[in-house]
């Protein structure tokens, strides 16, 4: 089956590759190191472990502790990432844009395997693990997760899915509930809770002021994060709802988004500065860089989650704005941490709405 899958993807490339041409010319994410995603270069290293994780907010959970790994294991790592974000992010680190998901790739970088090889959360690529358990390396799915709608579809899918997860020796599930799909393909599935929720120590809080920012408002602070363009007219409803008593904060989820929110904020000529001006902000500011949301947090009253407020999207990680101390509400779709959202429920520590009349409701959080 996985020479089929190979077969099919590499069809596909070819079927598509004037519209992946056209994207890379108008999309710079599309277009960023795509040689090296097509013509990976070979590991240098004879001895090492390898950690592969996708995007931005992962990579940053995995920098949190993999000092620590390196000197449990006694071995320097390699980090595999996926996205551009995370690849600009791991710059001090050696790392590399994972090519293309098929065995010639893989084979070509993988010259010199890795001992150990770490997948993040669900990063399962078939011919990624297929290749390095050729080259006998060991496999962990770490802080495994699994979503209603992947579950249906991996056993949709089983001739492929089921076959690929067996190879893992060991999943570590974030939550029983993912602990529990997992263990329908592979038994050898523990848990051990999400890792995003103990990585915080006094070395790693971060500690921000409004003057940081250049913020010159005495009210409170309202974050808008990790909102997709999706998700945009919900951002600008709540915008126009509460600039009047809040002082604003947009942290898009992509940089390629921004041109949208400040579309809109042109449009309706409302008052803004962007981070990277460096320019004093009385009212609404645009977060256009990244790395700097968890700051945000340590200065802010109230964080409205991003990514819940269309289904397709599943949600981001509400943990951290908790760990701050803000008043955290979030849409209805958070598939991608159920078991996270209803602890914190048990709690009172997070507030999820519905998206009908999501104004009122956010209104009323407030009021309380």
């Amino acid at each position: 089956m996985i020479i089929l899958y190979n077969l099919l993807l590499f069809l596909f490339l070819l079927l598509f590759s004037p519209i992946i041409i056209l994207k890379s010319v108008t999309n710079k994410r599309y277009r960023y190191h795509l040689f090296d995603r097509l013509f990976p270069k070979s590991i240098k290293k004879d001895d090492y472990f390898l950690f592969h994780a996708s995007s931005f907010g992962e990579v940053k959970t995995v920098l949190s502790f993999l000092d620590k790994f390196e000197e449990e294991i006694g071995t320097e790592s390699v980090i595999s990432v996926f996205t551009d974000t995370a690849h600009k992010f791991a710059n001090e680190r050696e790392r590399f844009l994972m090519p293309i998901d098929l065995i010639p790739l893989h084979n070509r970088l993988f010259k010199k395997a890795p001992k150990i090889a770490i997948f993040f959360e669900s990063e399962i690529w078939p011919s990624y693990v297929y290749t390095l358990k050729r080259k006998k390396t060991k496999i962990v799915l770490l802080n495994a997760r699994m979503s209603e709608k992947s579950f249906k579809s991996y056993k949709r899918f089983g001739f492929l899915f089921k076959n690929v997860i067996s190879k893992f020796d060991l999943i570590i599930a974030k939550s029983r509930i993912d602990a529990k799909r997992y263990n329908f393909f592979n038994n050898k599935t523990i848990v051990c809770g999400n890792i995003k929720s103990s990585i915080f120590n006094k070395k790693t809080i971060q500690t921000s002021t409004k003057t940081d920012f250049l913020i010159e408002s005495q009210n409170p602070v309202m974050v808008l994060a990790s909102f997709h363009k999706e998700e945009a007219d919900v951002a600008f409803n709540i915008i126009s709802n509460f600039m009047k008593d809040y002082f604003l904060i947009i942290a898009p989820r992509h940089m390629e988004d921004l041109t949208i929110f400040e579309e809109y904020l042109n449009k309706n000529g409302i008052e803004y500065t962007k981070r990277t001006e460096k320019k004093p902000s009385k009212s609404l500011l645009l977060l256009d860089t990244m790395g700097e949301l968890e700051r945000v947090y340590s200065m802010s009253e109230v964080s409205v989650i991003g990514g819940s407020f269309e289904k397709s999207l599943k949600g981001h990680n509400p943990l951290e704005p908790v760990f701050y101390d803000n008043v955290v509400i979030c849409g209805p779709y958070m598939e991608s941490f159920t078991e996270e959202v209803a602890q914190l429920k048990r709690h009172n520590l997070i507030h999820q709405i519905k998206n009908k009349d999501y104004l009122n409701q956010i209104e009323n959080i407030l009021k309380t």
